[in-house]
């Protein structure tokens, strides 16, 4: 540093060029502490970013989903209506089951449920398929059968694009039903008694003959013994024979099919119900409606 004398005398200090500048207090210190730190928030959970995007957008999100549900409920309404009617045609058989044939409820399950599924054999809608000119397949599709109330009623249903064709079709089945049962119950029952009566007769042809051959000879031994063995043979075939018409009567009278309700039309089409259309495409379009908003709230969470 030098000194400068004005002319009144005092000294001036004047600072040197080479001199190092001042710094502040703070700005020596900072560098021995260290900047401070960068105290920062987390970032938020993603439950609670969804959850915040939920309530910001709530009432859009609501806007959407009734939309959703107003859309899947007004077309399914409008297809109901717009959608061809089917009629049905339903008839009730009664399939009794005697004390002497049935040995308790399974026995009773089974003899039902082997009719139903004889309802539905290609033996009873085939012949009715052909008849109405169309694939048993199709036909199959349109016909119900089911037992009522656990009871020993069968019911048919056919349905059709017209009233007048549901009943038709529905009588050809019933027809059809009671031609094949008969038979089936006829042959099961006849079939057992019927072999045995035809061996029967059988050998008493041969007996016969042999009554004869003996007969023939003069003082033979063995004529006894051969009208003995036909003899037998006649009570033998008398007894089958009865018992044959025994069990064709009780048979026939207990297992035949019975038309307890013969076919009617049923006045409502049975499809479509507008109604249950309705409920049915809003319950649709609230599945959609939450897959939709599940969606959204990711995508707005995100941002």
């Amino acid at each position: 540093m030098t000194e400068t004398h004005h002319s009144n005398g005092e000294p001036v200090n004047v600072q040197r060029s080479d001199a190092a500048p001042v710094t502040t207090g703070a700005a020596s210190i900072s560098p021995l502490l260290g900047a401070p730190e960068d105290r920062r928030t987390p970032p938020p959970a993603p439950e609670s970013r969804a959850w915040s995007a939920l309530l910001a957008n709530k009432r859009r999100l609501l806007g959407v989903s009734l939309l959703i549900v107003l859309l899947g409920a007004g077309t399914a309404f409008i297809g109901a209506l717009v959608w061809p009617p089917v009629y049905a045609a339903r008839a009730q058989i009664l399939f009794e089951i005697g004390e002497e044939k049935s040995t308790g409820f399974l026995r009773e399950d089974r003899s039902l449920t082997t009719q139903l599924v004889l309802l539905r054999s290609r033996q009873v809608l085939g012949p009715v398929a052909d008849q109405e000119r169309l694939p048993v397949e199709e036909l199959e599709k349109a016909v119900t059968m089911s037992l009522l109330d656990s009871s020993e009623v069968l019911q048919v249903e056919a349905r059709a694009g017209a009233p007048d064709v549901a009943l038709r079709r529905t009588r050809e089945i019933v027809d059809r039903y009671r031609d094949v049962a008969r038979t089936n119950s006829e042959s099961g029952v006849d079939g057992y008694v019927l072999g045995n009566l035809a061996d029967v007769r059988a050998q008493l042809a041969e007996a016969n003959a042999q009554v004869s051959r003996e007969r023939a000879v003069p003082g033979s031994p063995s004529l006894a013994a051969a009208e003995a063995m036909a003899q037998g043979l006649q009570q033998r075939e008398q007894q089958l024979q009865s018992q044959l018409d025994q069990l064709g009567m009780t048979e026939l009278a207990r297992s035949e099919p019975k038309v307890v309700v013969p076919a009617y039309s049923v006045t409502d089409p049975v499809s479509p119900r507008p109604m249950f259309a309705t409920a049915a495409g809003a319950l649709t379009g609230l599945l959609v409606a939450a897959v939709t908003a599940v969606l959204l709230v990711r995508r707005w969470s995100t941002r």
